[in-house]
């Protein structure tokens, strides 16, 4: 038997791990201290950038992010797929937060190789009650300085329009896992995920899959614990290079360029938050940060990818 500490998550991924590289450019990778900073953007089709390729890829991936792979085998592809369908609804595309979750669940599974177990914690003592703030809770090994550990991943997504508000918003849901009048829940109450989105494998011993989801255990204390963010904003500035550019790789050259520029940026403004929530710097903060010229387009491809027809405002 494989222990939970020791088991290689990775294996049990099922999406295409390599659609980050086909689907999104990489501008830079930062770290500073807990604070590791990813910047992505679409890449462009000729001299455009469009959302619609990436949100063919995320809808093909729902039936696995809504049900894991027992549950999916079980209900056939098919009826997986159509469950999935109605488990995101036909909701207002600006605030529904399930498209945020999906990216999320996308990339850490793809970039970080930790495997999703549930789309929320839920306390014992209370199973209507979630944790807010969790948009995908993850287990798996995290790299620091070259090296893995056990880790258990809690997510955070915003798909905003502006930068500064996603970045309070996110920091402030995270904030509600390590403020000592509200954290005591999550860690000194047994927390389990919920049955049906728990993911349960053969080789692993569930008594130690439970302990690292359990404060209290030894095996969930050695555990780092990382906040992986996802903040996709508007960045009109694009449509610029756009009108400018000649080709594809001129475009994305420029882009590439602008984004590069934007680093210090970036990296900065997330450390100005410590100074409002200063309990946040004590984990691991992997933001995954993606400027596209029009989030309600995104939005709006990926619900037409999903339910097959456009929203209507």
């Amino acid at each position: 038997m494989i222990s939970a500490e020791q088991f290689d998550w990775k294996k049990l991924i099922r999406i295409d791990r390599t659609w980050v590289t086909g689907q999104l450019a990489n501008h830079f990778l930062s770290f500073d201290g807990k604070v590791i900073v990813r910047a992505y953007t679409l890449k462009a089709s000729g001299t455009v950038t469009t959302p619609f390729a990436i949100a063919e890829v995320l809808a093909n991936m729902i039936a696995h992010y809504v049900h894991g792979e027992m549950r999916t085998q079980n209900l056939g592809e098919t009826r997986a797929v159509l469950s999935a369908i109605k488990y995101f609804g036909e909701k207002d595309t600006n605030t529904d937060g399930k498209f945020g979750e999906l990216l999320l669940f996308a990339l850490v599974e793809a970039v970080l190789g930790c495997k999703m177990v549930a789309h929320k914690l839920r306390s014992l003592s209370n199973y209507k009650d979630q944790v807010k703030g969790g948009d995908g809770i993850f287990l798996g090994h995290y790299t620091i300085e070259g090296e893995e550990y056990a880790a258990y991943l809690i997510g955070e997504s915003k798909i905003m329009g502006r930068y500064n508000a996603a970045l309070e918003d996110a920091c402030k849901s995270i904030d509600r896992f390590h403020e000592p009048s509200k954290s005591s829940e999550f860690f000194n109450t047994e927390l389990i995920v919920a049955k049906d989105n728990l993911l349960l494998d053969n080789a692993i011993d569930l008594d130690e899959l439970y302990d690292r989801l359990t404060p209290t255990s030894d095996l969930f204390k050695k555990q780092v614990l990382v906040h992986p963010i996802l903040i996709m904003h508007d960045w009109i500035q694009v449509e610029k290079l756009e009108n400018a550019a000649k080709t594809n790789e001129s475009l994305e050259k420029a882009i590439k360029a602008e984004i590069e520029k934007k680093k210090g940026y970036y990296t900065q403004s997330i450390k100005n938050m410590f100074s409002k929530y200063p309990r946040i710097q004590k984990v691991y903060l992997d933001f995954f940060i993606i400027p596209f010229k029009d989030v309600k387009e995104f939005r709006n491809a990926l619900y037409y990818h999903i339910h097959g027809v456009h929203y209507q405002e």
